[in-house]
């Protein structure tokens, strides 16, 4: 009967193991959790790079200044997010405007912003400014991504999990002088 009873504890145990484990790993899986923001000229398809091609991102509510991230050479800015405040590389303020950095680490927040400057191609007509801002759910683009619509081109594209894909095109002159 001893020899039962130990069976019964050590499932018990396997059972305890388990379910601190499952609750245990969303916390740890947030800790390196990357989003990617694409930039894609929806006229052509092709990446949106070089100098003027970048990304501002505010993650949650508390951070005023944004963090400009550059696109790399597949108009790709990276972003991680942490719940370690120990891998944060971005202070929450600098009193000094935008922040640039190509490999930013934040504390990870329910909700981010992004706002880029070219006309986001899914944006209505009277929302055409590149100053808009396009709000996200943290958790819905690292589930499933976001792709924008494209009213640029006959491009599209298939989002993947931690990705958001925004179709663009640079501003006009006359959009330029209204800035």
């Amino acid at each position: 009967m001893l020899i039962g009873h130990r069976e019964v504890s050590f499932r018990c145990g396997w059972l305890n193991l388990l379910i601190s484990s499952l609750l245990v790993m969303p916390a740890m899986s947030v800790t390196a959790q990357t989003l990617e923001i694409k930039l894609v000229d929806g006229k052509n398809g092709r990446p949106m790079v070089g100098t003027s091609a970048y990304v501002n991102i505010w993650v949650g509510g508390e951070r005023k200044e944004a963090i400009a991230i550059p696109t790399d050479e597949n108009g790709v800015a990276r972003l991680q997010l942490t719940l370690n405040p120990n891998e944060e590389n971005m202070p929450l303020s600098t009193g000094h405007g935008t922040m640039v950095e190509k490999h930013p680490v934040v504390k990870y927040a329910e909700s981010f912003r992004i706002n880029v400057p070219y006309v986001v191609c899914g944006s209505g007509e009277g929302d055409r400014s590149p100053l808009g801002l396009k709000n996200f759910s943290t958790k819905e683009v690292l589930d499933h991504g976001y792709a924008s619509a494209n009213t640029c081109g006959k491009v599209t594209a298939t989002p993947q999990p931690g990705q958001v894909v925004l179709f663009v095109r640079p501003l006009t002159f006359m959009e330029k002088m209204k800035q």
